[in-house]
């Protein structure tokens, strides 16, 4: 009896769990409700938006003025200037920019002249020009072509902000599927402490039994006391770390602290594999900081054709008419016989270029700074991976021996119930061989744990715990 009831809870068999919260559900989740995934996504949308906003800038629009003066100074004639004049004005037309900087502008304008005098033939006078004007920068745009630049610079800041993005979510699941592991391991461990309270319970129950028949000795009975006593606080040790466990995985989920049903290890991601090399490639922070760099190249390269001097090519070609009306005016413009052209050449120059100075310092220290950070992300990026491999193989390693382990404390058990039957061991012997057994399944199930946990450690530094 006394052997049936040490043995019972080692062969009992787990009931079966109604709903089973899986690793990769659990990693899928994490990344579904973490605050710091959807802040990260709604930046890369945001820079995602910078090229077609510098695209935008090329859209046409439509321009349109009215304005009126009454202009009453002091003039030197005013027999024939007149004493005071009302001016009407009102344009309207199209403008538009193109990549390469150039500007074009297509106007309309029609302004009206009142100044009463006997000497002033078109009194009013209505003058209608129709003009069409050009400007382009020559030694900035077509030179160097910032256009391309700031396009590259856009692309370049939105893969890193993509990559970013994955990057969060990476640690969104690794932060997951760390707590889900230690969850797992809490609940097994809890089972196993549980079946130790049971079992010592049972004892102490048949030997308070046997006692007062006079069948067991007082020792026996204050054994079985004591081995339930160690058996109960260790339970109170595991519920506690289950319910740490527990409320770890509920914030790594973002949801309320609940206990799923059971929890299955199923969805591990598999083992890494590659040179290292590629391995560093493949990680996001990686990439990202050398998308970021790229960024800041583009960006040197723009302050440095920022600080050319502005050289531009402007012409014009405007057909204008004149009368006393709008509508005579109009038309005599519409006869094309009154053409006005004008070209020419602007030259900005800055004097001292010592904001062009300051920009290209600032953005070649930025430059400086991006390089540095991916010399860094590449050497913390194969630290973990090297770190990583070491977890798995240290890992599988202790789960070899924790099996080994765990089938020598059985065939020990089941020899000391040998010796036990034949009157050649204690009662306190056989307790200390069980509580061995649990011991070593314990640490078989954490040495399963942390295999898991370091297969999402090794994936996360290789870049491939999200790989479909």
């Amino acid at each position: 009896m006394l052997l049936s009831v040490l043995a019972a809870t080692l062969l009992m068999p787990r009931h079966a769990c109604a709903e089973t919260l899986t690793l990769r559900g659990a990693m899928s989740e994490a990344i579904l409700r973490s605050a710091e995934v959807a802040s990260a996504q709604a930046r890369a949308a945001e820079l995602g938006l910078e090229e077609p906003l510098l695209l935008a800038d090329t859209d046409p629009r439509f321009e349109a003025a009215l304005e009126r003066a009454d202009d009453r100074s002091p003039r030197a004639l005013p027999l024939f200037e007149g004493s005071r004049a009302r001016v009407d004005r009102w344009s309207g037309g199209l403008a538009a920019n193109t990549l390469l900087g150039t500007q074009a502008r297509l106007r309309f304008e029609n302004e009206r002249l009142l100044s009463p005098t006997p000497f002033r033939l078109l009194d009013p006078s209505v003058e209608s020009r129709l003009a069409l004007e050009v400007r382009q920068p020559l030694l900035r745009y077509l030179w160097g072509r910032p256009d391309k630049a700031r396009r590259g610079r856009f692309r370049s800041a939105a893969l890193a902000a993509e990559l970013r993005l994955r990057d969060a979510r990476e640690r969104a699941a690794q932060s997951a599927a760390k707590a889900f592991v230690e969850l797992y391991f809490a609940q097994r461990q809890r089972a196993v402490k549980s079946d130790g309270v049971d079992d010592a319970r049972r004892l102490l129950a048949k030997y308070e039994e046997k006692r007062r028949y006079g069948l067991a000795e007082e020792s026996d009975l204050l054994q079985a006391k004591a081995s339930l006593e160690v058996q109960e606080t260790e339970l109170l040790l595991a519920d506690a770390q289950l319910a740490r466990a527990r409320h770890a995985l509920a914030a790594a989920l973002f949801r309320p602290a609940s206990e799923p049903d059971a929890v299955s290890l199923e969805g591990a991601p598999p083992e890494a594999a590659g040179l290292e090399d590629e391995a560093l490639e493949r990680r996001a922070d990686v990439a990202s900081s050398l998308n970021e760099l790229r960024a800041r190249e583009w960006e040197e390269r723009i302050a440095r054709l920022d600080a050319l001097p502005e050289v531009s090519l402007n012409a014009a070609y405007t057909f204008a008419g004149l009368a006393t009306r709008y509508g005579p005016a109009i038309g005599d413009m519409a006869s094309w016989d009154h053409p006005v052209a004008a070209a020419g050449v602007s030259l900005a120059v800055p004097i001292g270029f010592k904001k062009e100075r300051l920009t290209r310092r600032q953005a070649g220290l930025r430059t400086d700074a991006a390089r540095a950070e991916v010399e860094r992300a590449r050497t913390w990026g194969r630290r973990e991976l090297r770190d990583a491999r070491e977890t798995l193989a240290l890992a599988r390693r202790r789960l070899a021996a924790g099996s080994r382990l765990l089938e020598l404390e059985r065939k020990k058990f089941a020899a000391e119930e040998s010796n036990f039957r034949r009157g050649r061991s204690s009662t306190d012997l056989l307790l200390r061989f069980q509580q061995d057994i649990r011991r070593a399944e314990i640490e078989l199930r954490r040495a399963e744990a942390d295999e898991v946990a370091a297969l999402v450690e090794l994936a996360r530094a290789a870049g491939t715990l999200l790989a479909p």
